[in-house]
């Protein structure tokens, strides 16, 4: 019997489990435990973007991955490696999300990195982007 190929998913196509990731497709985990796998951001937005991967679509392993990313920046920040992170999702096409499985963004931040203040604020271009601080 002829062994099959994995099938990995591309941007946008529906994904119905880890094993069709895209990631896995790309490259190799830099951490894995049993509920993530960590990589390297292929189109980092800065240095050391990095993605958090739960291995199962449920809220769980979802959390799982969330305070694995929690720990590790919390670690990096004492560190000294970052002066903060951001971390958050994309769920869904309206949302930015391109490829469709969950996933999380851990964007190291440093001291006057950015113009402005405010964070997640600037998420959304029609946001309200008026100074409050």
């Amino acid at each position: 019997m002829p062994s099959q190929k994995p099938i990995y998913k591309k941007a946008y196509e529906k994904i119905d489990s880890y094993s069709e990731s895209t990631w896995l497709g790309n490259d190799k985990p830099i951490f894995e435990n049993a509920n993530t796998a960590v990589f390297k951001d292929l189109y980092p937005c800065v240095k050391g973007h990095t993605l958090f991967i739960p291995k199962h679509n449920t809220p769980e392993s979802v959390g799982e991955s969330y305070k694995l990313a929690y720990y590790c920046g919390n670690q990096w920040v004492k560190e000294g490696k970052m002066g903060g992170y951001n971390v958050g999702m994309n769920m869904g096409i309206c949302a930015g999300q391109t490829i469709m499985w969950p996933h999380i963004h851990f964007i190291p931040r440093h001291k006057a990195d950015a113009p402005e203040i405010g964070g997640m604020r600037h998420a959304h271009p029609g946001a309200d982007h008026r100074k409050y601080y």
